[in-house]
């Protein structure tokens, strides 16, 4: 059965407006929520393109996804899909891209792109019908990959410029400000605000941030109603509870764990670390800037802290798995998520991190999906945050959250998408007296404005004794 059948209504809309703001604009961004199916709807708008020559840009671990939604929805494209990952002659694929005869849809990670001065980069600049840029918030920073893809500030020298559609995805445009829009603005959308801003001037217009002796810190977004009517033509927002009423709601909790594990001597986490820190950061900009900071002691201590959650979180999962069949376990540091699957080894967990072979990671979600007796999932934030679907648990715990609150949004969303039939609880677990209560506020903070950016409300957040 094709795709356009399989299509809802919304989806249907979805692509409508895509294909139709092509006729005015080189490139659009599909911007809805996480799991509303926008791989769906990009393969469907490609069709009715005509496409011959497609080019898609993803996360690592999303290439075998778009491969296998295109076997399930296009399959008469397959004799014309290369998949480039570990194991792919790279010197045979750059000889068949510079003959650029070859119809062909390319499925690409972004890791490819991130090397620097790279040959390979070169041959991918020849004519593609549409580049799709899946989890297009990838390139919001100056990095390799976003050079590779936009070109140096100012230059049609990137892949973009040889492509005649320019299709990006994400769930999650701003994972942290406004500002984050900026390479996109540059590069595909110049003349939007009238005359070309600068980073700085877009900045200054669109961010609220405080310059000091080490550079400018963006601390938050302002004049998001001027951005959003600005992109507008060129940008497609939906959320969940409008175009799918029939999705059950999402709750998010706090759960504090039991601190005794903190007096574990197998554990080196000092808590009065951490209560230094809290102290330090009085307010929220400074903590967000003091996380981030590349410091020995600051990764120490986030990692520790992870590791004295584990002995209470594998109490807490398995009283909650008395009362819910499945659950999904979200970290930051591959030794908690080590440390998470020996304790919870009668649940038979499944496992997924940077490290998981491509097709490991697919028969893991497989069975995750289908066997009963896999009742846990442990997921690397990063690696397993985004492009899979674990709707078989309606239950999802962030033991580690990442410090872009984006991110732990769109981990929670492989629950909270097409195919569940139940509402989802999302429960970050903290051990009172530490620094995760604090960056669960620091989360709902940043993530109210990036809602109000998106037009999506605040987040409502039940706190749990």
């Amino acid at each position: 059965m094709s795709a356009a059948a399989q299509l809802r209504d919304y989806q249907q809309d979805g692509v409508h407006w895509i294909v139709r703001q092509f006729r005015d604009h080189k490139a659009v961004l599909l911007a809805d929520e996480a799991g509303l199916g926008k791989t769906l709807e990009a393969l469907t708008a490609a069709q009715k393109l005509a496409a011959e020559n497609i080019l898609i840009v993803c996360p690592a671990g999303a290439r075998r996804v778009w491969l296998q939604e295109i076997e399930r929805w296009v399959p008469a494209w397959l004799p014309r899909v290369i998949l480039a990952e570990p194991g792919t002659n790279l010197s045979e694929l750059q000889t068949r891209l510079s003959a650029g005869s070859e119809p062909m849809i390319l499925i690409l990670g972004y890791d490819e792109l991130s090397k620097g001065r790279n040959p390979f980069i070169a041959c991918l600049r020849r004519h593609w019908d549409v580049l799709v840029l899946e989890e297009s918030h990838y390139l919001k920073n100056p990095s390799n990959r976003t050079q590779a893809i936009y070109g140096s500030r100012g230059s049609a020298e990137g892949i973009h410029a040889a492509a005649a559609k320019v299709l990006l995805l994400t769930g999650t445009p701003t994972p942290n400000h406004a500002g984050e829009l900026w390479q996109h603005y540059r590069a595909l959308w110049p003349d939007a605000l009238g005359k070309p801003l600068t980073l700085t001037q877009f900045e200054e217009r669109f961010t609220r941030y405080k310059d000091t002796v080490f550079g400018r810190q963006v601390v938050g977004s302002k004049n998001q109603a001027v951005l959003r009517e600005a992109l507008g033509p060129m940008v497609l927002r939906r959320r969940k509870d409008e175009v799918l009423a029939e999705l059950p709601p999402l709750i998010l909790q706090d759960v504090p764990l039991s601190p005794v594990s903190l007096a574990d001597p197998g554990l080196s986490f000092d808590a009065r670390m951490a209560e230094s820190l809290l102290s330090w950061a009085d307010i929220d900009e400074e903590l967000l800037k003091g996380l981030r900071q590349p410091e020995v002691q600051i990764a120490t201590l986030r990692r520790e802290l992870g590791e004295a959650k584990v002995k209470p979180t594998i109490l807490w999962v398995q009283e909650r798995l008395q009362s819910t069949h499945k659950i999904l376990l979200f970290a930051w540091h591959h030794s908690v998520i080590a440390h998470l699957a020996k304790g919870l080894t009668e649940f038979n967990p499944v496992v997924i991190t940077g490290e998981t072979s491509p097709k490991a990671r697919a028969e893991g979600i497989y069975a995750f999906q289908h066997d009963s007796w896999k009742r846990v999932f442990i997921g690397q934030v990063l690696a397993a945050g985004t492009a899979i679907t674990l709707t078989a648990a309606n239950e999802v715990a962030i033991v580690e959250p990442s410090w872009v609150p984006g991110e732990n949004v769109q981990a929670i969303c492989r629950a909270h998408r097409l195919g569940q039939r139940d509402s989802v609880l999302a429960s970050f677990l903290y051990l009172p007296g530490t620094l995760d209560k604090r960056i669960m506020q620091v989360f709902r903070r940043k993530a109210g404005e990036i809602a109000e950016l998106q037009g999506e409300g605040e987040w409502k957040v039940a706190e749990s004794a």
